[in-house]
């Protein structure tokens, strides 16, 4: 050997050596995609914890609930810094208000990856807190089918193709009988960009509300984002309608035709896959807009002024048995209510669910057997 292949081989070596050092050095920052992963599902209610039942003139029954979304930008150093204080100030509020009485009875959660961020319904003591997809769940139903070269045109180094850090950072907390609990992960191919690096996907809960004749169903998704992404706006927004598409098969494998819902998420503002899809087409589907003061008002999907009121929407549908009505709206925690503790200000709905008593009886759900 030569004194340049010598050369050309110690080089070789030291870039080798480089490498290994680089890629041990990433790893050692990674976040544990599985640490902030909580999930308990009660097997017994305690009326106490529920908000009382209405009586309203026309007869019908009546019960109001305070559902709190919250996009709580719980993602881990390096990506940001500093969160840990603010998220405690969150779990802190919302325990608070718990303690004091004053709800939330429902709490849906964004991006809460880190354990900081999870332990958010723990700390306010919610008897079932549902996740959503884990860091390495799969989608089990059929992905959408990409746009021509739509996989091939995926960047490493945007993100894309190189598996999950993270989980969903979905979840949902509530008081209320959970009946049945159920998860999906997006397609591995339908994500873009930067977002491809969390297991996003959707949850869905059933609620059996003491007394009422029929499920209410939860449901939870966080779709892809534009221009955080850091892909192409087209690829973006395909990405959009293709887990738009996912979601809608989901919600239609586990929930029946004529179902009351209330359907929260981090949309990501009016995108290319809300303007089609199950909730764009159906009639019945509303999004819980602003009124005049805290007031709600029914606004369709197509309601540009309710989709730039806040980047996180809560949709509802009425089915056969239950009538879902909004009833106040308010954004808190963005600087004038409250200062800011995320990126995403806090929403915070007030729902009227009634039913009639000649609807039909509720299943026994079990009451939790209370302590010696």
């Amino acid at each position: 050997m030569d004194r340049t292949e010598r050369r050309i081989g110690r080089w070789s070596a030291i870039a080798v050596i480089a490498l290994l050092c680089a890629a041990t050095a990433v790893w050692s920052i990674l976040p544990n995609g599985k640490a902030a992963r909580i999930e308990q599902i009660a097997g017994c209610y305690d009326p106490a914890a529920l908000p009382p039942v209405e009586h309203l003139a026309d007869g019908r029954s009546a019960m109001r609930l305070r559902v709190l979304l919250w996009n709580v930008e719980g993602l881990p150093w390096p990506v940001r810094s500093g969160r840990p204080q603010k998220l405690a100030a969150i779990a802190d509020w919302i325990a608070a208000r718990r303690k004091a009485g004053q709800g939330p009875d429902i709490v849906i959660l964004h991006k809460a990856f880190v354990p900081e961020a999870s332990r958010i319904a723990t700390a306010a003591g919610f008897r079932s807190i549902i996740p959503g997809p884990r860091l390495d769940q799969r989608r089990r139903l059929d992905a959408a089918p990409p746009p021509a070269l739509y996989a091939e045109d995926a960047h490493w180094w945007k993100g894309e193709r190189v598996g999950k850090w993270l989980d969903s950072g979905l979840y949902i907390a509530t008081d209320f009988p959970v009946t049945k609990a159920d998860s999906e992960a997006f397609g591995a191919d339908s994500c873009a960009g930067y977002d491809c690096l969390s297991n996003k996907g959707a949850i869905l809960a059933t609620l059996r509300i003491p007394g009422t004749p029929a499920p209410l169903y939860l449901f939870n998704t966080h779709r892809n984002s534009r221009e955080p992404a850091k892909v192409g706006i087209a690829r973006a927004e395909a990405s959009h309608v293709l887990q738009t598409k996912e979601n809608d098969a989901f919600l239609k494998l586990h929930v029946p035709a004529g179902s009351a819902m209330i359907a929260a998420g981090d949309f990501n503002n009016y995108r290319a896959g809300d303007r089609s899809g199950r909730f764009a087409e159906d009639p019945a589907f509303r999004l819980a807009g602003k009124g005049t003061g805290f007031a709600a008002r029914a606004a369709p999907m197509t309601d540009v002024a309710a989709w730039q009121q806040a980047y996180d929407l809560v949709g509802y549908r009425s089915g056969d048995a239950l009538t879902v009505e909004p009833l106040a709206v308010a954004t808190l925690f963005d600087g004038k209510n409250g200062p800011r503790l995320s990126d995403h200000d806090a929403q915070y709905i007030i729902f009227r669910i009634s039913w009639r008593g000649a609807a039909g009886s509720t299943p026994s759900v079990p009451q939790c057997r209370a302590r010696p």
